[in-house]
């Protein structure tokens, strides 16, 4: 992450040292460095895939019992945040309002836990009645595995790019693409529940829970694209509505697996994902800028 970050600040410190931006003094507003915060909330999209596979060895078994399952899911996790900015001076040779900018900011994310891959329906145990006939493990509720996934709710971003100021009869409108860095935590959990009659004929079982988890951060980069639109000015503060989107390839490995067993190592789990390449983010927000009118009295 900190090379990432390190690289769009040098870039934007290269640019900004060209001497092609509008002198202090000379432009007015053109020749400022515009700060801004923007209030955002949208919603991130991705699809990912998951597998268990369990096994229950039981003494006296020559081979262990084996199940195994796989899916998988699309996520639509919802998020709120914001995010801060600072836009360049404008930039002569492109002419018009254009500026270059960098911005950075973090979310809390309330996705919802997906099941992947879901074998039995694994659960708190429900044992039958307590009468000879019904001793059979099958009749145990609760017995199953599945491989489950969700934001945990961390997210950050940053990005770098150009502001394009169209005027218009309504309010100027600025289209902004840019390049975009994005992380994202999840957590993977997994969970099996198996059990074994002592004795088909009386009703005593053994009960084995078997669980494991892990949470990893996700790195991608990707283009963005912002419209923005100036709607009420404030004194030296200038509102604008925003709406924006991206989509973001995954930097790294994208595969999580891990396995756990109960103590006496009767019953045994493995839980796998897989999480696709790309995800996509849609949002739409309010950006504060400090934009001071220039008195322009002799």
């Amino acid at each position: 992450m900190r090379p990432i970050i390190k690289s769009i600040a040098v870039a934007l410190l290269l640019l900004v040292s060209n001497s092609s931006f509008a002198e202090s003094g000379d432009e007015g507003e053109s020749a400022r460095w515009i700060p801004s915060l923007e209030i955002t909330t949208g919603m991130l999209v991705s699809s990912a895939s998951g597998s268990v596979v369990s096994t229950l060895q039981e003494e006296g078994q020559l081979e262990p019992a084996i199940e195994s399952a796989s899916g998988a899911a699309d996520f639509v996790s919802p998020w709120i945040g914001g995010s801060l900015e600072i836009m360049t001076p404008v930039w002569k040779p492109l002419g018009g309002g254009t500026r270059f900018f960098l911005h950075g900011g973090l979310a809390g994310n309330v996705g919802f836990e997906r099941d992947l891959a879901k074998e039995g329906s694994p659960g708190p145990f429900k044992l039958p009645p307590l009468i000879p006939q019904f001793g059979s493990a099958e009749l145990v509720r609760g017995t199953g595995s599945v491989t489950r996934a969700a934001p945990s709710g961390f997210q950050a971003s940053a990005g770098i790019g150009i502001s394009f100021t169209i005027e218009t009869d309504w309010r100027p409108i600025r289209i902004k693409p840019s390049f975009e860095y994005l992380v994202e935590e999840i957590e993977i959990s997994g969970l099996t529940h198996r059990a074994t009659s002592l004795d088909p004929a009386t009703p005593s079982w053994n009960l084995y829970a078997v669980s494991g988890s892990q949470t990893r951060f996700f790195h991608s980069i990707g283009p963005g694209l912002e419209i923005e639109a100036d709607i009420f000015r404030k004194g030296s503060v200038l509102m604008a509505l925003t709406t924006s989107g991206g989509a973001y390839h995954i930097l790294g490995d994208r595969d999580v697996e891990f396995s756990s067993a109960d103590p006496t190592g009767t019953a045994s789990a493995t839980w796998s994902y897989r999480k696709d390449p790309w995800t996509y983010r849609f949002d739409v927000g309010m950006r504060f800028r400090w934009a001071p009118r220039v008195d322009r009295s002799p």
